[in-house]
């Protein structure tokens, strides 16, 4: 059986990973019917973690990460949005998932402080919100990924999507 992909999308929290995934996912799953896509923020409630400290976010990360291989393991192809910000993270899913992509959304920080959609940044700022990446957490920038792209919104989320199709050759 051949494997799956694993779409590993990361970058920090609104970055635009969960609507860069969506629409990555619709398109591959109208080419084919092994495709799954998988929110961090909906894993976290799956897996009931509401640790956000380091230790908390590492067991989250394993947990996603085992769960992507299970999947890709058994030809099915994964996209996964979530910040998994660390070297180590992305170092074993290279080293241990057959079909690792790793997609990089960068929004510079001062461009997340003004969207904050879900009030993470200010909150984080005004010291009401401890261990945000970026803010009082170091966030590891992924070094070498398979497609960096900026999402500060020049590009609309469906350009965005088009340049990784474009990119990987889906």
């Amino acid at each position: 059986m051949s494997k799956g992909n694993l779409y590993w999308i990361t970058g920090l929290s609104g970055a635009g990973k969960t609507t860069i995934g969506t629409l990555l996912y619709e398109y591959l799953k109208s080419k084919k019917d092994n495709v799954v896509f998988i929110d961090g923020d909906k894993t976290r409630e799956v897996f009931q973690n509401k640790d956000y400290s380091e230790d908390g976010r590492r067991k989250q990360t394993y947990m996603n990460r085992n769960l992507c291989k299970l999947l890709t393991d058994q030809g099915i192809d994964v996209i996964i949005a979530v910040i998994g910000m660390r070297h180590e993270y992305r170092e074993w899913n290279r080293k241990n998932i057959q079909n690792y992509f790793e997609i990089y959304l960068h929004v510079p920080i001062e461009i997340l402080i003004k969207r904050d959609s879900k009030k993470i940044y200010s909150r984080a700022v005004r010291h009401e919100l401890t261990n945000v990446y970026g803010i009082d957490m170091p966030y590891e920038e992924p070094q070498n990924p398979d497609i960096r792209i900026c999402n500060d919104s020049v590009l609309t989320p469906k350009e965005v999507c088009e340049a990784i199709v474009r990119e990987l050759e889906l």
